[in-house]
């Protein structure tokens, strides 16, 4: 395909190459006849053919050569081709101004460009005149002097055919060496493409690992870079995708084979058909429900599709139900919990259900981290351009490696956890993603700042009237 496109590239660029000798050749010929056949004369151009004939035809009309040391701007003009379009031309091709003189049939000057008449010349400088005649016999002479009119047509018909032959070899040579080094910078050009197109089938057949070299910061430079970050990109989202993929796998593997095991018990009598023997398949049948429904509420969030309710939200009331709502279990599981606040009223610009969803995530993570004994803290303040929301434990911590990764999907940081007590890896993820739909930020830190231990997860958001 590439070689194909270099050919066309390389044809073209001969075809070009191909008219601009011609036109050369052609213009260069045509001018030089033209300096044979003209000369310059009272700033216009003129041929001696037509200079002749028009100082005949004056010679007829008056019957003699009579006033025409006077007229002769008037005749030179009748006899010029184009005008001042004519003079002008002239001039373009480096043509410059002739002496013209007219001697009667004795050979005295009547008319003299330069003002000087009545002078007779000799036969020597009579020769290089053209005849003027008149019914059929010679009534004066035209002369040109600093031209090329003495030239005979044979003689110029020579000298054109050399012209015509030097121009020729050297836009043929000139054209040799265009072409060569345009051969060279269409094989540069279409060489990085040529790269371009087979990486290009490569990742077409499933190969994303391919890199072309980048040379230079041209646009092509540009656009190998493109392409990398591209097929980067590509080969990030498909590792992605499979480990979706098997994450999913992996999640739903458990509670189905809880789920079959515990059928296959009953339908082999080893246990009753009670409500006791039942209990563990409706506990995995929720689990399966809870997964699918986070699964799909991520989906939605990553496509952008999300539902969003804006209205004015009070942060702090907000953050006072969930914390209430969550007591009992930190009571039961021994944990201080308590709601830290700069001010009594944080107004905020958010979907309150949405909000809520992603205080209940890191409410239940931080519960679910923290030991008998510690302590979660829920700790809101203003912050410049907007409101934060800390939820922070005394916990474990995370390992500085897993930092980044911890709200990635299906992320657990302790894998000796089961999915009832680690969660189904999911809310953090679909909290990111909720946050950011409300234009804010979330992050996480281990330990918190001011804190020797524990993590704290951080929420942005900014405040009614402020920049997002």
């Amino acid at each position: 395909m590439m070689n194909r496109l270099w050919m066309r590239l390389t044809g073209a660029f001969v075809l070009v190459i191909a008219v601009g000798v011609i036109v050369t050749v052609t213009l260069t010929r045509q001018g030089a006849a033209t300096q044979f056949s003209h000369f310059m004369a009272g700033g216009q151009m003129v041929q001696m053919a037509n200079l002749s004939n028009t100082l005949a035809d004056y010679y007829a009309r008056q019957g003699s050569w009579d006033g025409l040391d006077r007229a002769l701007g008037q005749v030179l003009l009748a006899a010029s081709d184009g005008g001042m379009m004519g003079g002008m031309m002239g001039g373009m091709m480096g043509m410059w101004e002739s002496r013209i003189r007219v001697v009667d049939e004795n050979g005295f000057v009547v008319a003299d460009t330069a003002g000087a008449v009545g002078e007779r010349l000799s036969l020597e400088t009579l020769r290089s005149g053209a005849s003027i005649e008149y019914q059929k016999r010679t009534v004066g002479r035209v002369l040109v002097d600093g031209t090329r009119m003495t030239s005979t047509d044979a003689q110029a018909s020579t000298l054109l055919a050399g012209i015509t032959r030097s121009v020729l070899v050297a836009a043929l040579a000139a054209g040799a060496v265009a072409v060569a080094l345009g051969a060279l910078f269409i094989r540069q050009i279409t060489r990085p493409l040529l790269a371009l197109g087979q990486a290009s089938q490569r990742i077409a057949a499933g190969d994303f690992s391919v890199r072309i070299p980048q040379a230079g910061q041209d646009e092509l430079g540009q656009l190998a870079g493109a392409f990398n970050r591209m097929a980067a990109t590509l080969h990030t989202q498909e590792a992605l995708r499979r480990n979706l993929i098997s994450d999913i796998a992996h999640e739903l593997r458990t509670p189905l084979a809880g789920i079959q095991g515990s059928v296959e018990a009953l339908q082999d009598g080893v246990f009753p058909l009670t409500s006791e023997s039942l209990e563990p398949i409706h506990e995995q049948t929720l689990l399966l429900t809870r997964l699918v429904d986070d699964l799909r509420t991520l989906a939605h969030a990553e496509a952008g599709q999300i539902s969003l309710d804006f209205g004015p939200v009070d942060l702090a009331t907000l953050a006072d139900q969930h914390v209430a709502l969550f007591l009992p279990t930190a009571q039961e599981k021994g944990v201080v919990l308590r709601l830290v606040a700069d001010d009594p009223q944080l107004p905020v610009w958010a979907d309150a259900q949405r909000l809520g969803q992603v205080a209940g995530n890191l409410l239940a993570n931080a519960l679910r981290h923290t030991p008998t004994g510690g302590e979660v803290i829920v700790r809101l303040r203003r912050v410049p351009e907007g409101v934060e929301m800390a939820v922070l434990d005394t916990g474990e911590g995370i390992a500085a490696e897993e930092l980044p990764r911890v709200f990635d999907r299906f992320y657990r940081g302790d894998r000796s956890r089961s999915r009832q007590t680690g969660g189904s890896g999911l809310g953090l993820a679909i909290a990111r993603q909720i946050v950011e739909a409300h234009g804010g930020r979330i992050w996480a830190a281990s330990p918190p700042q001011g804190q020797g231990q524990g993590s704290g997860f951080y929420v942005w958001l900014s405040m009614p009237g402020e920049k997002v």
